[in-house]
């Protein structure tokens, strides 16, 4: 059970639930539906910023799945256009979250790892906000609001990163679905200027299946002054789902944008089938293999279409999938991993214990 006696402290505000949908409730921080308000970057205290962190090479963790979780979750319902987005609005909703995102930290501040950790916003797009329950409400601003303060309960210790998390307009597993480049950028930008001004430590581009829609939210997220990761989808033959080469799709990106991204990672494949593309990127593209920062795997080794869809979860045992994800970060020289689909706290707990022992 979550610890729920912060809420209950702070009290919780009852607003109406919009017709055809389950009551829901937000913390008076969080603000009413349609309030404006100009946000202060967020203040961490002493700890360093994303960018200084990166410049040092240490080595962190990152969080595993949890939009996975809470989908599979009989007591709580996903919006269909924002998915667990609106969930922070909701009672069992907020604790659940809390409860997810407490138990990453906690595992990594145990281990005595820094972490990244991700904005429930995947799906937070202009246009999902709007067509769900949740129209006028700053639900990217609530979601940053909501981990930093999860993250200033911990106090000092390993530094926990923010990462500002966006998504694909169509299907992750579908690139045909992508937006041109300058579609893109008109897309993404409301969503990135929002997280922007909520104080996020980094962006985070997700499950990216096309090149020039990424491109386009790099685009976006150049124009912002904070550091970005673009984490594609790709193939055992080392492209990504649209086709392009991942050497490639970053020599674009670099060329194109107009600041270059932090770095890349890959995420929703599983370790066995990153290891086979990146032996394959080696081979023609081996300085791209200095650019990808992070991997966070699922516990599936299927092919793209396999999953696309599948009701089923496959999982693997943590032990097996921490040492699959740890082999491929050694092999590779991978800074940050975590984990995806599949995953839970007992696996990024596994994989925390096989880092923490190298120090």
């Amino acid at each position: 059970m979550a610890d729920r006696r912060g809420e209950q402290a702070r009290g919780l505000i009852n607003f109406p639930a919009p017709s055809g949908t389950a009551a829901y409730r937000i913390e008076p921080v969080y603000g009413a539906p349609g309030e404006r308000r100009r946000l202060e970057p967020r203040s961490s205290g002493s700890q360093m910023d994303f960018t200084e962190f990166l410049a040092l090479g240490t080595p962190a963790i990152a969080e595993g799945a949890v939009l996975e979780r809470v989908r599979r979750d009989p007591a709580l319902a996903l919006d269909p256009h924002i998915l667990h987005g609106g969930l922070i609005y909701d009672a069992a909703g907020h604790a659940r979250l809390g409860e997810i995102h407490r138990d990453y930290m906690g595992l990594a501040r145990t281990a005595g790892l820094p972490l990244l950790i991700f904005t429930d916003t995947w799906r937070c797009s202009r246009r999902a906000v709007e067509a769900s329950p949740f129209s006028g409400r700053q639900i990217n601003e609530d979601h940053v609001r909501f981990l930093d303060e999860l993250r200033d309960s911990f106090g000092d210790g390993a530094p926990i990163f923010i990462g500002g998390l966006l998504g694909p307009s169509g299907d992750a597993y579908r690139p045909e679905e992508g937006l041109t480049r300058p579609a893109a950028r008109e897309f993404h930008r409301w969503q990135v200027e929002a997280l922007a001004g909520a104080g996020i430590d980094f962006f985070h581009l997700a499950t990216a299946p096309n090149v020039d829609e990424a491109l386009g939210v790099a685009d976006a997220m150049a124009q912002t002054r904070i550091p970005y990761v673009i984490s594609f989808v790709i193939r055992r033959s080392g492209v990504v789902l649209d086709g392009t080469p991942l050497g490639e799709a970053m020599d674009r990106i670099e060329s194109e944008a107009a600041r270059a991204p932090a770095g890349y990672s890959v995420n929703c494949v599983h370790a066995a089938a990153l290891e086979s593309a990146l032996e394959a990127v080696a081979a023609t593209h081996p300085k791209a293999i200095e650019r990808l920062l992070a991997f966070q795997g699922n516990t599936a080794d299927r092919e793209v279409e396999e999953l696309d869809g599948s009701a089923e979860l496959i999982t693997e045992p943590p032990e097996v999938f921490a040492k699959n994800v740890k082999r491929v970060r050694d092999r590779f020289g991978l800074r940050f991993v975590g984990g995806c689909c599949g995953t839970d706290g007992g696996h990024i707990e596994a994989l925390a214990r096989k880092l923490s022992c190298e120090g």
